[in-house]
């Protein structure tokens, strides 16, 4: 069997973990100083704060996540071995896919006639099979991607609509 294979080089996935982890760490702590609106009888789940910093904290999170996986790569591997050349921490091809399909997502999907379960079922869909196309198909499992894509952009736009609406009260388009 083929030793994996991964687009980025540890050191790569490491120096973008820093940036995750500092931009996170930021976006929590600059929630937390946002004026909590006690004095309009807000409270702390009523706060303007608290989503940005719970979001905030799980973009910390996962880019702790993403440096303890590059830090065990590192060990199995050579701290600069990748199979492409990445000299850029994403590469532009994926960077310019990835923005064309949020603004997709954003312009035309959502508040454009299509309630919004159905837009974020599609967006992620759409996405996560774009950027498993290549692996699926080295692999042969393309068929397997659909359904693995199906599966994320369903399960995504279930929970973000129940969290909304059910948790936060917010009635999506």
């Amino acid at each position: 069997m083929k030793p994996a294979t991964y687009p980025a080089s540890p050191r790569v996935d490491f120096v973008g973990a820093l940036v995750f982890i500092a931009f996170g760490c930021g976006v929590a702590i600059l929630s937390w100083q946002m004026d909590r609106l006690e004095q309009q009888g807000a409270t702390l789940h009523t706060a303007p704060g608290l989503w940005p910093a719970i979001l905030g904290l799980l973009i910390a999170v996962m880019g702790g996540l993403l440096a303890l996986r590059s830090l065990r790569r590192a060990r199995h591997a050579d701290w600069d071995a990748a199979e492409d050349d990445d000299t850029a921490l994403v590469p532009r091809s994926g960077f310019a896919l990835a923005v064309g399909l949020f603004f997709a997502y954003a312009l035309l999907l959502v508040g454009r006639g299509l309630p919004f379960w159905l837009g974020t079922a599609l967006f992620v869909s759409v996405f996560v099979f774009l950027f498993q196309r290549a692996a699926r198909k080295a692999q042969g499992t393309t068929v397997r991607g659909v359904a693995v894509a199906l599966l994320c952009g369903i399960a995504t736009a279930v929970a973000v609509t129940l969290v909304f609406e059910q948790l936060f009260f917010v009635r999506l388009p």
